[in-house]
């Protein structure tokens, strides 16, 4: 994973938690730098698990609703990162129908060694949206949560499910978006 990914989390824990907090889970948590990263590394997925299920045990609060609120976070800070490729569309679904087609050719030019997930076979109808989800990472409650940012930044209401339809060799599962 990204170095950037793992910074902004730890930016998110302090924010959200305070310093104590994050310097209790980064302490307790079993990573491979010890709890140092940079924007410009490289890291082990399983570091960015152990770092979630040590604060998912510090505040009781569940690991996916931990994910879910990172997601949306991140996806606030990426915007100011990186805002034109959120500046060409005017709501949630023509961006989040686009990832694969302007999104993440952007984001792999700049990481050309990304592992991002792939959205497929968009579907508008109307006040819903359903998109495929496929990912080497069993990162839907972070997909969710990004989408979710998506929409608060394009000032829109929406929920946000999701349905499991593999888990191996990849998960797959698929979006609905429903406008309120």
């Amino acid at each position: 994973m990204k170095g950037v990914v793992f910074t902004e989390f730890l930016e998110f824990i302090e924010e959200k938690f305070g310093f104590d907090i994050s310097d209790d889970m980064i302490e307790k948590s079993q990573t491979s730098t010890g709890g140092v990263f940079t924007q410009a590394g490289n890291y082990p997925f399983n570091d960015m698990v152990n770092l979630v299920k040590t604060l998912s045990d510090i505040t009781q609060i569940p690991f996916n609703q931990l994910v879910e609120a990172y997601g949306e976070h991140l996806f606030k800070r990426l915007i100011n990162i990186y805002p034109k490729p959120v500046s060409i569309y005017t709501n949630t679904f023509d961006f989040v129908s686009n990832l694969e087609n302007v999104v993440h050719p952007e984001v792999k030019k700049l990481y050309s060694d990304t592992d991002l997930p792939t959205f497929l076979d968009p579907i508008i109808n109307e006040n819903i949206l359903s998109i495929i989800y496929i990912s080497n990472k069993p990162l839907m409650d972070f997909a969710k949560g990004l989408i979710q940012g998506c929409a608060l930044y394009y000032n829109e209401t929406i929920k946000v499910e999701y349905q499991i339809l593999e888990t191996t060799p990849k998960f797959k599962a698929k979006f609905l978006i429903t406008k309120s």
